[in-house]
């Protein structure tokens, strides 16, 4: 609520800055002329089936349970209301959403401890309903600079919102963005708290991978991305998540065509190192990717190959998502010291059905080792020692529609499953089967 009450406060003020500036310019553009508000409905359903020696452990009132299986049925609504800017020396506008979630499925026993899909108590009891300001954040605008204020979505290979639940999740902070000269993208960022996908407030910062609990005081980058001729984009972004790493990214794009193929290219490097009172211990760790991906038509093949060089997982802010590799589909393959590899294949059957396509996957994982691992006396990856050459693989297969009908512009439907295997009891993830269906409808209101 501290920063809510800030930016209420700021919102104020700037607005009666904005009063007293005449209008520099006259056009059809302007705060209510460029707004939009729209309602964004997601039904959101999912069933986990776990295998073997997985499990799902949640509480009741009756003690401690355990369940093979675990369902969340979410009905997710955003409330989106994105200006434009005043036309003053200094743009001034605002983006506010209040977001709310329905639990359809509220059994205890079905939900199983909810984890990051649905809002339980600690009792084990589902919550019915929760919503929350989701975003609430001033934009100030000179020339070709763009400033937010407030509660947010980033997109950074050091920060970004995830958005692949009923609800995504945002962050409390400001952010910069400038594109003074051509092709090239500034970023900045500061933040500090995180407004969970599936929680009403807010909390501190987090890691999404950590085995036991860190929260740094706050979280920023700078760096840009710098898009040169016509086939080539290269970005590179430094970050600091204070008394925890030092974070440094490079990435390099390209595409090329021969008659009718296209092949882009893509190659992604991060390095981090432990920094300040190194509240999750010691870690000194590269991870690297290379995405090859040929387009023929209405195909697209993808080939990804990925490394992990450090004895401690591959890890970013929690709810971030912050994570430009190319092996992460339904589960993560950022274990220690982890080579991964992914086919995957899209399918667009416009010819047949237009709006529906499909896509299949296989990545496999190995050499997962951190028995040399030494994170000190605040080492958050502890379970990092019991991976010992292990492995594991995931193969999916989804359906997707999006509506042709101008009554349903914007509409999606999304229906699939995958499948983890692994071959050792202590991998984070389990043996887990998922079946996930989604339905998203908005209704744009002006």
């Amino acid at each position: 609520m501290h920063c809510i009450r800030t930016l209420t406060g700021a919102i104020a003020g700037a607005l009666t800055f904005a009063t007293l500036i005449p209008v520099a310019w006259g056009d059809d553009h302007g705060f209510i002329e460029d707004s939009s508000l729209t309602l964004n409905t997601r039904t959101w359903f999912s069933k986990e089936m776990a295998s073997k020696n997985s499990l799902y452990r949640y509480n009741t009132p009756d003690g401690p349970q355990t369940s093979h299986s675990r369902t969340a049925w979410v009905e997710g609504l955003k409330l989106d209301f994105r200006s434009g800017f005043t036309q003053t020396p200094i743009g001034v506008g605002m983006d506010l959403s209040v977001y709310s979630a329905i639990a359809l499925e509220r059994s205890t026993a079905k939900a199983a401890g909810g984890s990051n899909r649905l809002l339980v108590n600690k009792d084990g009891s589902v919550v019915d309903d929760w919503s929350k300001l989701g975003i609430a954040a001033l934009k100030l605008r000179l020339a070709d600079t763009q400033v937010k204020i407030g509660r947010q979505q980033v997109e950074t290979p050091m920060m970004s919102f995830f958005d692949l639940r009923a609800l995504p999740a945002s962050f409390d902070g400001a952010s910069l963005e400038n594109t003074s000269v051509k092709g090239l993208t500034l970023k900045a960022g500061y933040f500090d708290h995180t407004s969970p996908r599936a929680a009403a407030g807010t909390e501190d910062l987090g890691l999404q991978w950590a085995t036991r609990t860190v929260t740094p005081d706050w979280n920023g980058y700078v760096g840009g991305d710098y898009k040169f001729g016509d086939d080539w984009r290269a970005s590179a972004y430094v970050s600091r998540l204070e008394d925890v790493w030092d974070r440094q990214y490079l990435g390099l794009a390209t595409q090329a065509q021969w008659g009718a193929l296209t092949t882009r290219i893509r190659l992604d490097a991060y390095n981090t190192d432990s920094q300040g009172r190194e509240l999750a211990g010691n870690i000194s760790q590269q991870a690297y990717g290379l995405t090859v991906t040929p387009i023929w038509g209405p195909n697209t093949l993808k080939f990804g190959l990925q490394k992990i060089v450090g004895n401690e997982w591959f890890d970013y802010v929690r709810d971030s998502n912050a994570m430009s590799l190319p092996n992460t589909m339904g589960s993560y393959f950022n274990g220690p010291n982890e080579t991964s590899f992914q086919v995957a294949y899209t399918r667009d059957w416009a010819a047949f059905m237009p709006g529906l396509s499909s896509l299949v996957w296989y990545i496999r994982g190995w050499g997962i080792d951190g028995t040399d691992y030494k994170g000190g006396a605040n080492g958050a990856y502890t379970l990092a020692t019991t991976q010992d050459n292990e492995s594991h693989y995931e193969v999916g297969a989804y359906l997707m529609y999006a509506f042709q009908s101008s009554r349903f512009k914007g509409a999606s439907l999304a229906v699939g499953s995958n499948w983890l295997r692994t071959n050792s009891k202590t991998q984070i993830e389990g043996n887990v089967e998922e079946a996930r269906v989604v339905l998203n409808v908005p209704f744009r209101i002006f």
